[in-house]
């Protein structure tokens, strides 16, 4: 079996994560973050797996690197109750914008997922029925969720890795360091910073509320899956955060694709603030524009008359800097 070059220096401590053994070796199951960094997002999972309620056990990135988080054979918290207690291993992929860094990445991530894989006699087959490796998407059309990831929200579009591609390499490995892959030119999608796409609502819609917290007769034929909504600011309503998407008309965060994140909407990056009000200095350069970031949405916070997200333990968001909050 290959062996990897594993640091274990953000690894979980004893007491911190789920004590609970997995019940069966059924899946290894595939993520990406949604933001650069594979140190990063490993930090962010150490620091705060309890307050996200989210971890898994590896993720890989920054060059072919691969960290530690959770232990191999106890319950992750990463792709719903079933699926967690059915899976010994799930493995993030961080982002990147650089093909070289990429290439090493997506090398480890492929053979690392198979090694895995033999490791815990789960088949190296991708998204089929049965045990197997398995896309968080597939967890999503099959079990439990509403992601997309690996694949559909960041392998393809931004290095034409296909579904098939994936799939191929998994059951068969890639030549040495990943040289015959040969990824597309990257695709940047266009920006759009003032819409939100409702998703993960009931078949017969959402409803719509007015700023008093009332619900607006007949707005879920309207406020349907699947639909996009320019939204110029978001503010609490009933105690949750909700977009304006009309003069008094607002949507939950929570039925968007937004639910349980944030996408920095600041060209020059944004500053995090404490619990105090106190700017976390530099770390726009962490914040960096279009970055996204995990956030409980009851996780929001009125810090110097500003609705804030929680990102950390105790680094918040201006909720103006983010998608659909009104910076344009």
């Amino acid at each position: 079996m290959t062996e990897f070059n594993i640091d274990t220096s953000l690894a979980l401590s004893d007491g911190e994560g789920s004590s609970k053994r997995v019940d069966s070796n059924k899946y290894i199951v595939l993520h990406e973050t949604t933001n650069n960094g594979a140190w990063n997002n490993a930090h962010n999972e150490k620091v705060n797996w309890a307050t996200q309620e989210a971890y898994v056990q590896y993720i890989i990135g920054d060059g072919g690197k691969i960290y530690s988080v959770g232990s191999e054979g106890y319950q992750a918290w990463g792709a719903g109750s079933y699926v967690n207690a059915n899976s010994p291993v799930q493995i993030e992929l961080a982002r990147t914008d650089d093909e070289a860094t990429f290439k090493k990445d997506y090398a480890t991530y492929v053979e690392f997922a198979r090694s895995k894989a033999k490791q815990f006699g789960i088949p190296c087959v991708l998204d089929e029925s049965g045990n197997g490796v398995k896309t968080h998407y597939w967890v999503s059309k099959n079990i439990w969720g509403n992601h997309t990831d690996p694949v559909q929200s960041y392998l393809l579009p931004h290095w034409g890795i296909t579904q098939e591609q994936l799939a191929h390499d998994i059951a068969n490995g890639l030549d040495g360091d990943g040289s015959s892959f040969k990824p597309v030119t990257p695709i940047t999608p266009q920006v759009s910073r003032d819409v939100v796409t409702i998703q993960g609502g009931p078949a017969t819609g959402i409803a719509g509320w007015n700023s008093k917290g009332e619900i607006i007769k007949g707005s879920n034929s309207t406020f349907v899956n699947g639909t996009s909504w320019k939204a110029n600011h978001i503010q609490l309503v009933n105690g949750l955060p909700m977009y304006q998407v009309s003069t008094d008309e607002f949507i939950p965060k929570k039925y968007t694709d937004q639910a349980g994140i944030i996408t920095i909407n600041a060209i020059a990056g944004v500053d995090a603030v404490n619990s105090k009000g106190e700017k976390w200095n530099n770390s726009s350069t962490t914040f960096s524009d279009m970055s996204k970031w995990q956030s409980l949405d009851n996780g929001c916070k009125v810090i110097n008359n500003r609705l804030c997200f929680q990102v950390s333990t105790d680094q918040f968001i201006d909720a103006f800097y983010t998608i659909g909050g009104g910076n344009k």
